[in-house]
């Protein structure tokens, strides 16, 4: 897995914006970094978007993070959960900020059979628009 940190690249900046700036140091649970390749694939769906790409880099971590398990040892307790609830936390807040995250799109459909003519005359949906969200 490729690591780089460049901060005149848009893959630098991602890993700016996440924390993700010290190779073998990075916010997986296992103490690994992402890859240039899933952050290079997260940019590509977000748009070529850094701000929504970093959003979509937290969400992953929340879903990494959200596999761990509470420990306890003794008198020694540790919340991994809570990691991915503040990975979660500031997912939404970039895409507060960037935008991004669920997409809507309205649908318009023509009938084409015996009862169009009637359908049309009595129908109180023509100019409704539904909206779906993905």
């Amino acid at each position: 897995m490729a690591f780089t940190y460049d901060l005149s690249t848009d893959l630098g900046m991602t890993r700016l914006l996440i924390g993700d700036t010290t190779e073998n140091s990075g916010p997986k649970p296992d103490g690994t970094n992402l890859s240039d390749a899933e952050i290079t694939a997260l940019y590509t769906r977000e748009g070529n978007d850094v701000g929504r790409t970093a959003a979509a880099c937290c969400e992953v971590l929340a879903r990494f993070w959200a596999r761990a398990a509470d420990i306890q040892v003794g008198p020694r307790r540790e919340d991994l959960s809570q990691v991915a609830e503040r990975w979660a936390q500031q997912a939404k807040e970039l895409r507060a900020q960037y935008g991004g995250g669920a997409t809507t799109f309205s649908v318009g459909w023509d009938r084409t059979d015996g009862y169009e003519a009637e359908a049309e005359a009595e129908s109180e949906y023509l100019t409704e628009t539904v909206y779906i969200k993905l």
